[in-house]
C-alpha cells in the first residue's frame, strides 16, 4: 500500500499519453478495468513528488492504494472530490480482488 507512482506505473508511461492498450498512464499493468473519460483529466503527485496523469477511474484506483498521495492542486475541484469520493469507497489495490 506504501508504493510510489513508479513502482506501479512504469517510469516511461508515465510520459506517455497512453499504454498499448488505450489506457491512461495511471492505469496499474494488473488493473483490467477501461479508462473513464479522458487520459489526462487529473494528476496524482505521491509522497516523494513523483507525478502521474489519469483518468478520473484510474485516478481513484492508484490514490486507494497509496499512502500520502494527493491529486494535484492545479486539478479542478469537481474533478478532485470525485477522485477522493471514489478512492473513499475503494479498497487498496482493488482489481486484486475483482474490483
Amino acid at each position: 500500500m506504501n508504493q510510489p507512482l513508479d513502482a506501479r506505473v512504469p517510469r516511461a508511461a508515465a510520459h506517455a499519453s497512453a499504454d498499448s492498450r488505450g489506457r491512461c498512464p495511471a492505469a496499474a499493468p494488473k488493473d483490467p478495468t477501461p479508462c473513464e473519460g479522458p487520459h489526462d483529466a487529473a494528476t496524482l503527485v505521491d509522497r516523494h513528488g513523483r507525478e502521474v496523469a489519469g483518468c478520473v477511474h484510474h485516478c481513484a484506483r492508484v490514490l486507494a492504494g497509496l499512502d500520502g498521495a494527493r491529486v494535484h492542486p492545479f486539478v479542478p475541484a469537481g474533478q478532485a472530490l470525485e477522485i477522493y469520493s471514489r478512492a473513499r469507497e475503494l479498497p487498496p489495490f482493488a482489481w486484486e480482488i475483482g474490483r
